[in-house]
């Protein structure tokens, strides 16, 4: 299992090519929940997404002969463009297999960095599968998006900023899709404070971490249906699931509903542009389910690419339901 020194190699690495995503205080949340509220804006990252510093740490680490012949991976949107703009910055040609009902704005960011996009299959099986093939025809190196040290490391490194900006942190919540964002962030935060508390955050209609938990073993979905299409994965990661078996202390769900109402809530009195895969956390704090009072709380936003039809749509349902 990665250890925090791997982090730390992980930092020393990425860091230059990243945006600096400095916390937000939120007078309006710590208000509304009763804690203190700051918001880790991954949405502003380059890319728009979390993704990229895991992206880097991957790529970097290949043998000269692979990054010569090149890489292919899967994705919903966010780690093809991290991994699109990783390889444009580290001469490595990159092939990105995306779902047919995937994000367009996400597609046409991944071409627009540079990668090779197929289009194939309605779910993560589909894609997985067909990436698998392409590796083996073409003689490309697979790249995982969360089954991967290097990976796990690279996103960990926003556990390591969090904790460098603020010290004093008791609660960290963080989207769940895969496992690797999340496992990274909690390997390095506690490594340096064992006491903060890291709770997952999962729709309800893809809780397949949260199930995986409950019977010990990797449980798999046979449907995923949410508007958190960056979270809609049928299992997560074995590598993931492990290391967030041992530091995670909590996994609670949030409902579609939720979803919706803590992005429009972040677009309008934080200014922030926030997908509904990365509002998960603020409906967590929201929603307070853990009966949390008075705790120095953090929030990973972890991007910000949203189709502007699905942004219409949602605001459309927002404005009718406030005048109803």
């Amino acid at each position: 299992m990665v250890n925090y020194s791997d982090v730390l190699a992980a930092y020393s690495r990425v860091t230059k090519y990243k945006n600096p995503t400095l916390l937000q205080y939120s007078g309006t949340l710590s208000r509304m929940t009763g804690n203190q509220i700051y918001l880790k804006p991954e949405n502003l990252q380059v890319t728009g997404s979390f993704k990229l510093g895991g992206a880097i740490n991957v790529i970097f680490n290949l043998t000269d002969e692979q990054k010569k012949k090149g890489v292919v991976t899967c994705s919903a949107g966010n780690w093809a463009q991290a991994v699109a703009y990783a390889s444009r910055i580290l001469k490595v040609r990159a092939v990105i297999v995306m779902a047919e009902n995937a994000s367009q704005t996400k597609i046409n960011a991944t071409r627009g960095y540079g990668a090779e996009v197929v289009k194939y299959g309605r779910n993560s099986n589909d894609v997985i599968n067909k990436s698998m093939e392409i590796a083996k025809a073409e003689n490309l190196t697979l790249l995982s998006p969360f089954e991967d040290d290097y990976l796990i490391v690279g996103h960990g490194t926003i556990g390591l900023e969090v904790m460098k900006e603020k010290p004093d942190t008791e609660v960290v919540f963080c989207p769940i899709g895969g496992g690797a964002l999340i496992s990274g962030i909690a390997l390095a935060i506690k490594a340096k404070n064992s006491k903060v508390k890291i709770i997952g955050v999962e729709p309800e209609n893809a809780n397949a971490m949260w199930l995986s938990l409950k019977q010990n073993s990797i449980a798999e979905k046979e449907n995923v249906n949410t508007i958190a299409d960056g979270l809609a994965l049928k299992k997560p990661g074995t590598k993931p699931f492990n290391i967030v078996r041992k530091y995670v202390d909590d996994v609670v769900l949030v409902t579609e509903d939720e979803i919706k109402k803590a992005l429009v809530f972040l677009l309008e009195r934080a200014k922030l542009l926030v997908e509904p895969s990365g509002a998960v956390s603020v409906a967590a704090a929201i929603s307070n389910q853990l009966n949390m009072k008075d705790k120095e709380v953090v929030a990973i936003l972890s991007g910000g690419n949203i189709d502007l039809d699905k942004l219409n749509q949602i605001l459309k349902e927002e404005i009718s339901s406030i005048k109803e």
